[in-house]
């Protein structure tokens, strides 16, 4: 599938960028960041047009994206790499990624069995777990924005690309199976899509994050999970 062209025609004009690129701002400012290291080294697997990985504060950022427009959006302080994210590991040199975000991408793979492999290369990149003064530290974590087929329901396949179904539960099944434990959990995060109806603007973006769980139980249809590289 012709990734610029299908991502083209879906978020066709520079005004929907301009709003996405607005939401986006207010998710990492209120939220995304509170579970991100100013000083670590943050990857984003599926950067597309880069509103993650742009707003986001860290001390490095890596961009992985099969998308080409991933460098025309990036920011210069952004590295970018226009390949598949599950050739990172030639590029990475050993477990040294502190953070890896994982938005709404899973569900494109081909299979479920394509979705633990996915899991299983992050986790090769992650920081290690760390013994200091005897207290164990766990290792990099995953975090995950990931439509549920629980919540969307038929809705899920409203997009042409979407090939795998997921919820939390699968999600938290396959980390374990790749040495990820769950830390963190919201089953009814954000609504489905930024294509939505919803009201958008960033103050009414902000509103519904303080409203949360709240907001989330009423209109959330993606869930966000921290998994955790362990040593077990």
């Amino acid at each position: 599938m012709d990734v610029q062209q299908l991502y083209s025609a879906r978020f066709e004009s520079q005004k929907v960028l301009d709003r996405k690129n607005k939401i986006w701002q207010v998710l990492c400012k209120h939220f995304f960041q509170k579970h991100i290291p100013t000083d670590g080294v943050v990857l984003d697997i599926a950067a597309g047009y880069c509103e993650f990985i742009n707003n986001i504060e860290a001390k490095k950022k890596i961009a992985f994206d099969l998308n080409p427009d991933v460098k025309r959006f990036a920011n210069k302080d952004v590295q970018v790499f226009n390949e598949s994210f599950f050739d990172m590991t030639k590029h990475l040199q050993g477990a040294q990624v502190d953070i890896i975000f994982a938005s709404n991408i899973l569900e494109h793979l081909d299979s479920k069995e394509q979705v633990i492999a996915a899991i299983r290369v992050c986790s090769e990149v992650l920081k290690s777990v760390k013994i200091l003064n005897n207290v164990k530290i766990w290792g990099g974590k995953m975090l995950i924005l990931q439509p549920n087929i629980k919540y969307a329901g038929a809705a899920y396949w409203d997009f042409i690309d979407h090939k795998v179904a997921l919820t939390e539960l699968a999600l938290i099944e396959a980390g374990e199976m790749c040495g990820l434990k769950v830390s963190y959990c919201l089953r009814k995060f954000l609504p489905y899509t930024t294509k939505s109806k919803l009201p958008q603007h960033p103050f009414l973006i902000w509103l519904y994050l303080k409203l949360m769980p709240l907001s989330g139980f009423f209109m959330g249809a993606q869930s966000f999970l921290i998994l955790e590289k362990t040593d077990e």
